[in-house]
C-alpha cells in the first residue's frame, strides 16, 4: 500500500502564485492546502501540522516574519519546515526570514522549471543558516520591524476609530432622515390629492435641507408644457409655466434622470444660467436641480425639482436625500393618478359585464401562461441533480464491462465488445463530468488522474452542441497513444482543447483531425484543419504569446487563445508548437505523462 501524499500550506495572498504553486506540486504528488492570509495561516499550521509550510513574506495583517515566529513557539510544530517565498533578496530580509525561525527561503518570481527541486531539497535536508556573529544584526533588524508594524497599526487604528466615529455621526443622521421618510411615505400611501402630496413632500424636503427657494414642475398630461409650483411661506403659488422646448427643458435632457446635481456641477451645465433667468436660484446661492425622468415613456422627461440655499454646498448625504424626496414625490403622485384610473376603470367594468368577462378570460390566460413558464423555470436548478442519478446506473454498467485496469493501475486487455462498452462509459462519464462543472455543481480545482482522449471527445460532443462548429464540419479522430493518462487539473485541459478547437475551427475549413501518438512518458497531439493559411509573419522569430498583427501581412492570424494555451502547457512541463502548413495549420502539443 503506498504512503500518503505529504501535505504543504502555502500561505500566500496572490491567488495567481498560489496557482502556479498547486499546480507544479500537485503534479509533484503532494497534498497542497492554501491560507490567504497570517491568521488563517496559523489556523491552519495547527489543523493540519504539515511537514513544510511555504510562507510569503508580504502578508497584510501579520507579515511573514510575525508568522514564522508565532508558529516557531508552537510545541507541535517544532519539526515543521518553514520556508519563505519572498521577492526581498536583500542580506538583510534573508537573514531575518532565518532568525525568525524560517528553515530557508526560495526567490520570487518562481522558476516553474526549478521549483519542485527547490522544494524537495528542504525535505531531503537542505537548511540556510545565519553567519556566525550575525544573529544580533538580525534580531535588531527584526525589531525594529515589528516596532515599525505596531506603530503603524496603532496609527491607522486611531485614523479607523476617528472615521468610524464619523461613519457612526452620518449613519445616525441617515438613520434619523430615512425614519422621517419612511413615516412621510406610510402618510403619501393613503393620499390620492396630489396638491396635499406635494405639499408634505416639498415642506419635509425644505425642512431637512434648509432651502430658500423650492420649485416643483410636472409634464402636463398633453405633453406640451411643464406645469409648476414654488413652496412659499408654507403654501404652494403658482409658477410660470415652461413649454417643452424651452432652453431649460433643453439643457435638462443631458443630465441623468433621478441624479442631483449641485453646485459647481450645475454652475458648469447649460441649466445654469436658464435656471437664473427663471428664477430658480442666484448666482450667490448653492443649486440644487433634479431631473426626473418617465417609468413610462422611456427617456422622456417627467418633471424636475429645482431648490437653492444660502451658505454650505450641498453634502452628499443631502443630495441622497433630495434624491430620495423627488422619488418619492415622483412614485406617490403617479399612484394617485394609478389609483384614480382604476376607479374609473372599476365603474366602466361595473357597467359591462362584456367587458369583465373579456378581462377575466385575459387573466386566465396570462395566469397559464405564468404556470407554463414556472413549470419550466426549476429545469435548470434541477440539471446537477438530475445528473448525479446517472452515477449509480452508469456504475453497474461499468461492473458489468468488467475493470479496466489491475490494482497497480495498468491497464488490462478486454474482449473489443467490453472494450467499447468501457470507452462509451468513460465517454458518457466524462460529459455528465462537464456538464455538472459547468452548472457549478462540481469542483473544478483539485487535480486527479485523467484521460486526454476522453476528455476530447467530450469537449469536441459539448461544442458541437452548444453550436460553436458550424453544420458540416466533419471531424476525424486518430487515437494511437499507448497511453493517455495524466495527473492534473479537468479544467485546466477542458480549457486547452477549447482554445485549440476554437482556433482551429476559426480557419473556416470542412474537415478537423485530432491525432494522438507516442507514450508512456510523452504524448504528442496533433490538431490539422483544411482552413485558411497561417502567414508566416505572425510566427518567425517569435515564441508563445503571439504577437499582434504586422503592417503588411496577409493571411490567418493564431487564435488569441493559443497563448492561454502555452501557460496552461508549461505548468505541466508540456510545450505548443504552431507548424506552417500549405493549406490549414497544425497545431503540435507534446506532454508529458510521468
Amino acid at each position: 500500500m503506498s504512503a500518503a501524499p505529504l501535505r504543504i500550506l502555502c500561505i500566500e495572498d496572490n491567488p495567481m502564485n498560489w496557482r502556479l504553486v498547486q499546480r507544479l506540486l500537485s503534479q509533484a504528488g503532494y497534498e497542497m492546502h492554501w491560507a490567504e492570509d497570517g491568521f488563517r495561516g496559523c489556523e491552519l499550521a495547527l489543523s493540519l501540522r504539515p511537514p513544510l509550510i511555504l510562507l510569503d513574506i508580504n502578508l497584510p495583517g501579520l507579515s511573514g516574519f510575525e508568522v514564522a515566529t508565532k508558529l516557531r513557539q508552537e510545541p507541535s510544530l517544532q519539526d515543521t519546515l518553514i520556508v519563505a517565498l519572498t521577492a526581498k533578496t536583500m542580506r538583510s530580509d534573508r537573514e531575518t526570514a532565518l532568525v525568525t525561525g524560517c528553515d530557508g527561503f526560495i526567490p520570487k518570481p518562481i522558476d516553474p522549471f526549478l521549483f519542485v527541486g527547490q522544494v524537495e531539497a528542504y525535505f531531503h535536508g537542505q537548511r540556510d543558516r545565519l553567519e556566525e556573529g550575525r544573529e544580533g544584526l538580525a534580531l535588531r533588524q527584526f525589531s525594529r520591524q515589528v516596532v515599525g508594524h505596531l506603530e503603524a497599526q496603532l496609527l491607522e487604528s486611531r485614523q479607523g476609530a476617528i472615521k468610524l466615529q464619523t461613519a457612526q455621526a452620518e449613519l445616525e443622521q441617515r438613520s434619523r432622515n430615512m425614519s422621517r421618510l419612511l413615516s412621510l411615505g406610510r402618510e403619501l400611501a393613503s393620499l390620492q390629492d396630489g396638491q396635499e402630496i406635494l405639499v408634505r413632500v416639498l415642506r419635509q424636503l425644505q425642512g431637512e435641507l434648509g432651502l430658500g427657494r423650492l420649485r416643483s414642475y410636472q409634464l402636463h398630461t398633453s405633453g406640451a408644457y411643464h406645469t409648476g409650483l414654488e413652496w412659499r411661506n408654507g403654501a404652494l403659488e403658482q409658477a410660470p409655466v415652461l413649454a417643452a422646448d424651452h432652453p431649460m427643458m433643453l439643457a435638462m435632457a443631458e443630465l441623468s434622470g433621478g441624479v442631483v446635481t449641485a453646485g459647481a456641477e450645475l454652475a458648469d451645465s447649460p441649466c445654469w444660467h436658464a435656471g437664473i433667468g427663471l428664477g430658480l436660484w442666484s448666482p450667490s446661492t448653492q443649486p440644487l436641480l433634479l431631473p426626473l425622468r418617465s417609468r413610462i415613456a422611456e427617456g422622456s422627461l417627467w418633471g424636475f425639482l429645482a431648490a437653492d440655499r444660502a451658505g454650505a454646498p450641498f453634502l452628499p448625504l443631502e443630495t441622497e436625500l433630495a434624491a430620495l424626496h423627488g422619488g418619492l414625490l415622483q412614485v406617490s403622485l403617479e399612484n394617485a393618478g394609478l389609483v384614480h384610473r382604476i376607479d374609473s376603470t372599476s365603474q366602466a367594468l361595473g357597467t359591462s359585464y362584456e367587458g369583465l368577462e373579456e378581462a377575466y378570460e385575459a387573466l386566465l390566460e396570462a395566469q397559464e401562461a405564468l404556470r407554463a413558464r414556472d413549470r419550466g423555470a426549476p429545469l435548470e436548478a434541477l440539471l446537477p441533480s438530475l445528473l448525479l442519478k446517472f452515477a449509480h446506473p452508469l456504475a453497474i454498467l461499468r461492473e458489468e464491462a468488467g475493470p479496466a485496469e489491475d490494482a497497480a493501475g495498468v491497464p488490462e486487455p478486454l474482449p473489443p465488445s467490453r472494450e467499447r462498452i468501457r470507452l462509451a462509459l468513460d465517454e458518457v462519464e466524462s460529459l455528465i463530468e462537464a456538464l455538472r462543472r459547468r452548472s457549478g455543481a462540481a469542483e473544478t480545482g483539485s487535480p486527479h488522474w485523467l484521460r486526454i482522449h476522453t476528455l476530447l471527445r467530450a469537449e469536441i460532443a459539448i461544442a458541437r452542441a452548444e453550436g460553436r462548429i458550424r453544420e458540416g464540419v466533419q471531424i476525424e479522430l486518430q487515437f494511437q497513444a499507448t497511453t493517455d493518462r495524466i495527473f492534473g487539473v479537468r479544467a485546466d485541459f477542458e480549457e486547452l482543447f477549447s482554445h485549440l478547437l476554437d482556433h482551429a475551427h476559426a480557419g473556416e475549413g470542412s474537415h478537423l483531425a485530432f491525432q494522438t501518438s507516442g507514450g508512456p512518458e510523452v504524448l504528442q497531439l496533433d490538431v490539422f484543419d483544411d482552413g485558411a493559411s497561417i502567414d508566416p509573419a505572425f510566427i518567425t522569430g517569435s515564441r508563445m504569446p503571439f504577437p499582434d498583427q504586422r503592417p503588411g501581412s496577409v493571411g490567418r492570424a493564431p487564435g488569441p487563445g493559443l497563448a492561454i494555451c502555452s501557460q496552461l502547457l508549461t505548468a505541466y512541463g508540456g510545450a505548443l508548437e504552431v507548424l506552417l502548413t500549405e493549406r490549414g495549420s497544425n497545431l503540435r502539443i507534446r506532454l508529458p505523462l510521468v
